[in-house]
């Protein structure tokens, strides 16, 4: 605990309103009353990050932060939980939070209850306020532009009381806290099923006559087959970016990006979206639902199911299953083989693997029956990660909506049911 920490009222505030919190001037609203205004730099100081090179770390539990989030692990620690990283340097700074005992190195700041100046700041509180706040305001620099401290210090935020802070901050929190139970049952139930692939068509378990094949052996009621005989590929593309009327349309359009944001292997959104004159005009198609799609380039070998029709850019192969083969079972096994695909990629500016290499592949292919009904097995599965990935987007377009309402004042504790955001613990 800091020994210099005070109480709210012991804080000289800017009473006349001289300097309006950034979110009540975006949100034209007034602070409630019993709010008090604040500038950053009397409530907290900023921590530096430590200099941790990668070849320094020795792997265990304790996170290690960076500007854009959690960059590593470390057997040791330096800084106590709970506590707020916020980024420094670098393009798009962070706001994160550790419930572990964590590190940060030097292109962060952190926060925690030993840098706080006050004793009436919830520290979960600042976090989701600081969630709210722009930070892209106060950078400077032109070659690595970072976090101005002063700027920082000087920004005001507005203050309930810390019983409100607490439940604005249980709220949130519990919402988060679904959206990570979620997650983390999607992952578990994504590992059973490529467990459940890897022990019948990997390690061959269910299967006891087997021979020589130009991969290996493999059971005799396998098929030693090219990727492109159980599947049909095509490229993606990119309308004029300079063409306004080929954006902001009705027609999903993924990139690499959207996919390694992804929390699991399926896709039913797209952060852009082209008109059908976009569409007409670039050699993107559009993908039936449940096709495979496979980062190509930069990225390599990174594979989602869409769920619905979709086209992508040229960072893509398309993939369609024929009769031979089913979606799920087409997924599993592309992740499989993901370490042959990333070998086969080449390129002067950044690695890509061709459709004509990716069909090259070879593969020993169970028969269809077997395929049949590993796929009937394991969709039950995916249908759940499916269902609870949508409950995720209303959790967190809930939470987005609740922010910064809550953060003004806008809406208050009172006007909530609390019952109704109990988070479920099953796992």
């Amino acid at each position: 605990m800091n020994p210099e920490q005070q109480s709210l009222s012991d804080i000289e505030l800017d009473s006349d309103n001289s300097k309006k919190p950034y979110n009540l001037r975006r949100q034209s609203v007034n602070q409630p009353d019993s709010w008090n205004i604040c500038s950053l730099g009397d409530l907290l100081e900023l921590e530096y990050g430590t200099s941790l090179p990668k070849k320094e770390r020795e792997n265990g539990p304790y996170p290690v932060f960076g500007s854009n989030g959690r960059s590593g692990w470390h057997s040791d620690y330096h800084i106590e939980a709970p506590g707020i990283i916020v980024g420094r340097k670098g393009v798009n700074l962070g706001i994160k939070w550790s419930d572990k005992d964590f590190n940060v190195i030097d292109t962060a700041y952190f926060i925690n209850s030993n840098t706080l100046n006050t004793t009436d700041l919830d520290l979960r509180f600042l976090y989701y306020n600081l969630l709210d706040f722009d930070l892209d305001r106060l950078k400077s620099g032109s070659a690595v532009p970072g976090l101005n401290r002063d700027e920082f210090y000087s920004e005001t935020i507005v203050v309930p009381p810390i019983t409100e802070q607490k439940k604005i901050a249980f709220i949130l929190e519990n919402l988060d806290r679904q959206i990570e139970v979620n997650n983390r049952i999607n992952k578990n139930l994504e590992d059973v099923v490529q467990t459940l692939f890897t022990h019948q068509f990997v390690n061959f378990g269910p299967y006891d006559d087997f021979e020589d094949s130009p991969i290996g052996e493999v059971p005799k009621c396998f098929d030693i087959l090219d990727m492109g005989d159980i599947c049909s590929t095509r490229g993606g593309g990119t309308p004029s970016t300079e063409n306004d009327e080929y954006w902001e349309g009705d027609n999903l359009w993924l990139t690499p990006k959207d996919v390694t944001s992804l929390n699991t292997k399926m896709v039913f959104d797209t952060t852009r979206k082209i008109t059908d004159k976009g569409l007409n005009n670039s050699s993107t198609k559009i993908m039936p639902k449940k096709s495979v799609l496979l980062t190509s380039r930069a990225t390599v070998g990174e594979v989602v199911v869409n769920r619905e029709p979709m086209g992508t850019n040229q960072g893509f192969i398309c993939i369609q299953p024929n009769e031979r083969v089913e979606t799920y079972y087409l997924s599993c096994l592309l992740k499989n083989k993901r370490p042959e695909i990333e070998s086969r990629a080449s390129g002067s500016t950044y690695d890509e693997i061709s459709q004509t290499s990716f069909n090259e592949i070879k593969l020993a292919v169970p028969p269809k029956e077997d395929i049949e009904r590993f796929e009937n097995r394991v969709e039950d599965l995916y249908e759940e990660i499916y269902t609870r990935e949508l409950q995720n987007r209303k959790l967190e377009s809930l939470r987005d909506t609740l922010l910064p309402k809550l953060m003004s004042g806008e809406i208050r504790v009172n006007d909530i049911n609390l019952e109704d955001l109990e988070v479920d613990n099953e796992v």
